[in-house]
């Protein structure tokens, strides 16, 4: 599942409302200060306070700077965004104390709600029109360890009934994660999307991953899924009998030193992708690789250059309901709601971004999940570009779908970012756009 829409699922729009509301409240917190003449000290302690819920060693795990290092305020800097990434945490302040002739590290977090009952309403693939409906249960810090448990499921479109664990972090020094799913759900083939035809996907998943560093992340995925179809078209599937067996190995890389994952303002991110989806005695038997690439420049203390492409290549005979397309996940604005199929597909973008509105933090109640809630507003200007071919088809000029514009972002607690888009095609038309975390 996407991380766009477990953000929808959970964090409504309605909370952001109420958020947008509480600009006024008077209960501003200031940002912390870090006392220049203790850069260079050695750090005698760490204290920790505000996790009620948190584990201290999931916090310290995050944080370049341990007992003993010398403070660097770059590095703590870093420290603060890694903690802040691990969406356990409305805001996350570290401040210095003198001990002596060393110097203490206070982090003080302010706790989310973690265990979430929630109604399910969505959009699927970023199209207003397909809404799905229905329930979940999720754990977003299962006993203090940032582990998740959810369970969930929705009817309308593309039903779908799902259990899953996510384990950040097993195996104590090995620094290995855990993902184990199992789900059953009525897909809308996208090939027959006019003709209403359903793909019936019953599989698992086991995903184990090494940590390498802070920065660095690699992970084998073990997968097998069942795929029919109904209504029965001749040539929808691989196999004579209607039912295709699909055993996978993938493997996949990731490199992430951006800054702040929700919003970057500097560094760099990259991943590759090798999936294997069946075997030579097998009807099915294709491969398919992948890169996803990207740099933020900083420009002064606040705007922001980002860059990106990416592509996704095959080889083999890929079936139908495993194709590639530019208007689900994938999307170029200006053809935001055009869809373009395809065995390979590529993709480039560029992206400023400067604030309007630096983010501030407001209480909106005593509970502790309330308080320390963010609101900003940033500014953004975009051009997309992107494409889709099959293979051994010849790239021309003509088959690019490209847009550019620009919008307006919203920064909020829970959701993170909504972002109001006004963008244009080649041709002009232009298109308006809401849409969920950022962009580049």
């Amino acid at each position: 599942m996407r991380q766009h829409r477990i953000n929808f699922l959970i964090r409504p729009t309605l909370f952001a409302l109420s958020t947008f509301l509480m600009v006024w409240n008077p209960f501003l917190r200031a940002q912390a200060y870090i006392d220049s003449t203790h850069v260079g000290r050695k750090i005698s302690s760490i204290f920790i306070y505000g996790n009620e819920k948190t584990k201290s060693a999931i916090i310290l795990r995050e944080m370049k700077h341990q007992e003993g290092d010398t403070l660097d305020p770059h590095l703590l800097e870093a420290d603060q965004k890694r903690i802040q990434g691990l969406n356990l945490f409305n805001r996350v302040v570290i401040s210095t104390e003198p001990e002596e002739e060393n110097v203490r590290l206070n982090i003080q977090v302010s706790e989310q709600w973690y265990i979430f009952p929630y109604p399910v309403i969505f959009i699927n693939d970023r199209d207003w029109s397909k809404l799905s409906y229905g329930a979940g249960l999720m754990h977003l810090n299962f006993r203090g360890r940032a582990e998740i448990l959810n369970g969930i499921f929705w009817l309308g479109y593309d039903p779908l009934i799902q259990l899953e664990y996510t384990n950040p972090w097993i195996g104590g020094r090995h620094h290995l994660s855990l993902v184990t799913n199992l789900s059953y759900q009525k897909k809308r083939s996208k090939h027959y999307e006019d003709k209403k035809v359903n793909e019936n996907h019953f599989g698992f998943k086991w995903a184990l991953g090494k940590r390498l560093g802070h920065h660095t992340h690699v992970s084998l995925r073990l997968g097998y899924k069942e795929i029919t179809f109904s209504p029965s078209i001749p040539g929808q599937t691989l196999s004579a009998d209607g039912r295709d067996h699909l055993p996978s190995l993938d493997l996949f890389l990731t490199l992430d030193y951006r800054d702040l994952r929700e919003y970057p303002h500097r560094g760099w991110y990259a991943s590759f992708s090798a999936l294997k989806t069946g075997f030579p005695s097998l009807t099915a038997d294709y491969f398919r690789y992948g890169c996803d690439l990207r740099k933020y420049f900083p420009i002064g203390r606040s705007p922001t250059l980002a860059l990106r492409t990416i592509f996704f290549l095959s080889r083999g005979k890929i079936p139908i309901y495993d194709r590639v397309y530019l208007g689900y996940d994938e999307r170029v604005r200006g053809h935001f709601f055009e869809t373009y199929e395809g065995e390979n597909r590529a993709m480039a973008s560029v992206a400023f971004r400067f604030p309007l509105l630096p983010i501030r933090y407001f209480d909106l109640a005593d509970l502790p999940q309330m308080q320390n809630l963010k609101f900003g507003l940033s500014m953004g200007c975009f051009v997309d570009t992107g494409v889709t071919w099959f293979q051994g088809e010849k790239l021309k000029r003509s088959m690019f779908h490209s847009g550019y514009g620009f919008g307006l972002h919203v920064h909020l607690p829970y959701i993170r970012l909504l972002r109001f888009e006004l963008a244009f095609d080649e041709n002009r038309r232009e298109q308006f756009i809401v849409d969920l975390l950022v962009d580049i």
